[in-house]
């Protein structure tokens, strides 16, 4: 029998659970333990939030590469191939590495079902464990306390802003969802706040946890002053570039857990560097594209969406039309709220192959409540991306927003055309 592609184990890992997102840790936990990677042995950084997960994990793995160690980062999901979920030193691993680490997963699984994204997890810690990296740098995907990261005991942990997302698994209010999130916090282990606005429930439950709690404010600080973050860490003052498109809290969260993790050796020489030069894929990311300029932002709720819109009022006046496309648990009202604040006109678009995916006329008629809906009949990608060319001539701006899904597929269907 020929040995399974990357794309037919994909395949299959959507296959053998019976949901798509099913939280708990016992499953993951049991299988984990089968596979040695439990206790973890890695130094590691673990991030929760609801928006900015993904901006501390580039912007931490940026800092540490720089000061010469060797990481591994598992992020979640993926623009073009499933790879880029797992790096070793900012690189995809390749296929080869992920095809064992399944194999594994899979014979020490034996009965025991797991949901794609654990499959992923114990994938990532598995290559990490394979590749000896210094820090892995791990990203919740859904809540913080029945995630499958959290299987993994921190070194240091992250906490982002907090806001109404997912309600549906972590509860109808902030200081609902705040303990979820707070639950990857760990007894006499640090957990860095950057924000200036936590839930006292946050505070509650990182107490009751006996975590040592690193807030902007007491223990260190931080200010914006233009594009440049001022820091005051541990008797450190450090003055460093915030990169295109990134909220400065979540650069400040990363300088704070890198500077933890690399103690006396942090030098500010070695961290401007980095993050002079860090990119991160679909975070107010802007490209050239048939004269137009396009922007590409994975902005998939509505905190999301105000920081994206507030990074386009700061751009040059463009004449500006956009596409957004969203999950069905998401508030398309507020979103349309802050589109219309910042641009001319906005597609509704079509997800395809994502049952949680919200139905397109039912996002385009939150963006006609708020004025800025364009008439439409095709809803797919294709016919949306053609619509907003024709709408558009050299030098407008044309944004794609929302889910990860909607940013993946553009991409996609832009490499189809440059290749065709």
């Amino acid at each position: 029998m020929p040995e399974r592609s990357l794309g037919d184990w994909l395949a299959h890992l959507e296959r053998i659970h019976p949901a798509s997102i099913d939280l708990g840790l016992s499953r993951v936990t049991a299988v984990a333990r089968e596979l040695g990677l439990l206790p973890f042995t890695q130094r590691s950084l673990m991030i929760a939030g609801t928006n900015g997960k993904g901006s501390v994990a580039y912007s931490a793995d940026a800092l540490l590469r720089a000061h010469g160690l060797s990481t591994g980062r598992y992020t979640s999901p993926h623009l073009a191939s499933f790879n880029e979920r797992i790096t070793r030193n900012a690189e995809p691993v390749a296929d080869e590495l992920i095809l064992e680490a399944f194999a594994a997963i899979e014979h020490a699984r034996a009965e025991v079902t797991l949901t794609y994204f654990e499959f992923a997890t114990l994938a990532a810690l598995w290559v990490f464990r394979r590749e000896n990296v210094d820090v892995a740098i791990l990203e919740i995907g859904l809540g913080g306390r029945l995630d499958a990261v959290n299987i993994v005991d921190s070194d240091v942990a992250v906490i982002t802003a907090i806001d109404l997302d997912h309600q549906h698994w972590l509860g109808d209010t902030v200081d609902e969802i705040a303990p979820e999130k707070a639950a990857i916090a760990r007894p006499g282990r640090p957990v860095v706040l950057a924000e200036g606005n936590y839930p006292r429930s946050l505070f509650a439950t990182l107490a009751s946890i006996g975590a040592a709690i690193l807030r902007a404010g007491d223990e260190w600080s931080w200010r914006e002053e233009g594009s440049r973050l001022h820091l005051s860490v541990e008797g450190q003052r450090l003055r460093l570039p915030v990169p295109e498109g990134l909220r400065p809290a979540n650069v400040a969260a990363a300088v704070r857990a890198s500077r933890y993790l690399l103690g006396n050796e942090f030098s500010e020489i070695v961290a401007e560097a980095a993050l002079g030069d860090l990119v991160v894929p679909a975070r107010c990311e802007l490209r050239d594209i048939a004269g137009r300029e396009l922007l590409i932002d994975v902005a998939h709720n509505p905190a999301a969406m105000e920081v994206l819109a507030s990074f386009i009022k700061r751009l040059p006046t463009r004449r500006s039309v956009a596409m957004l496309g969203v999950m069905e648990d998401k508030d398309y009202d507020a979103m349309a709220t802050s589109l219309a604040d910042c641009v001319d006109g906005v597609c509704a678009v079509a997800i395809p192959g994502i049952a949680r995916a919200a139905a397109p006329e039912a996002v385009w008629q939150a963006l006609d409540r708020a004025g800025i809906a364009i008439a439409q009949t095709d809803f797919s990608l294709a016919g949306v991306w053609e619509q907003l060319l024709e709408r558009t001539q050299v030098g407008d701006r044309i944004v794609v927003c929302g889910s990860f899904y909607t940013v993946a597929g553009i991409l996609a269907l832009l490499r189809a055309d440059s290749s065709g």
